[in-house]
Formats: structure tokens, C-alpha cells, sequence
């Protein structure tokens, strides 16, 4: 899998994790018990050569306590719907991201992998 953020790319889980890690630690800043979460406003999918799925997401980046998906059309199973949690996202947002992940299908049926994922964070 490769990550790139900032221009600069992430070969391999031993990489990645700590980058996304720091990523986290300088957005999230000084807020316990309150961490950085995303809120996914937009989430769009396109087929990717021949058997992958490119999964484009955008949102804001808030103050809070759980991931969110709160746009039109999309609830995840097991997550609260945005509607119910009157979180008020304008006066919570501390930046926002547009995010594009490639899916490509494994070799046993059912099972895929990320191979490619950008991230773009606008404060």
C-alpha cells in the first residue's frame, strides 16, 4: 500500500502508520478528553481498471468523540445517524479533507486490499 501526504509518499504499513500517526498528533493538538475526527460530507465511488474501486471522500475535520457520515443519502450500519447527534459541524470544524482511496480485490473471494490512498488536509 502507498500513502502520500504533502508530497510525500508512504511505502508499506511499517511507514504509513507512524506517518497518519503524526499527521493525527500535530491536527489534534492539546484536547483531551476530545480528539480530531473526520466527518465524511461527500463519499463517491467510480470503478478503477479493470476490477478496483476508487472511494472518494471529503469532509471537515471537528472536535469530538466518534467518526461521523453524515451526507445526503448515506448512513453506515451501526453508526449513529448525523441527524440524531445535532452536532453543530461549522462551529466545531478545525479544517477539512479530501481523501481518495483505490481498492483493488485480493486473491481469495470477498477480500480486498487498499493499495493507494491520498490524503489532503486544508486548515
Amino acid at each position: 500500500m502507498i500513502s502520500s501526504f504533502g508530497g510525500k509518499e508512504s511505502l508499506g504499513p511499517d511507514d504509513i502508520f507512524p506517518t497518519l500517526s503524526n499527521i493525527r498528533r500535530t491536527l489534534a493538538g492539546e484536547w483531551p478528553p476530545e480528539k480530531l475526527v473526520h466527518v465524511v460530507e461527500k463519499l463517491q465511488c467510480r470503478a478503477q481498471g479493470e476490477n478496483g474501486v476508487a472511494i472518494r471522500v471529503s469532509g471537515s475535520f471537528i472536535v469530538g468523540n466518534q467518526f461521523l457520515i453524515c451526507g445526503d443519502g448515506v448512513q453506515v450500519e451501526g453508526l449513529p445517524h448525523f441527524r440524531d447527534l445535532s452536532v453543530d459541524i461549522p462551529s466545531k470544524r478545525v479544517g477539512t479533507f479530501q481523501e481518495q482511496f483505490i481498492v483493488e480485490p485480493g486473491n481469495i473471494i470477498g477480500r480486498y486490499f487498499i493499495t493507494r490512498q491520498e490524503l489532503y488536509i486544508v486548515q
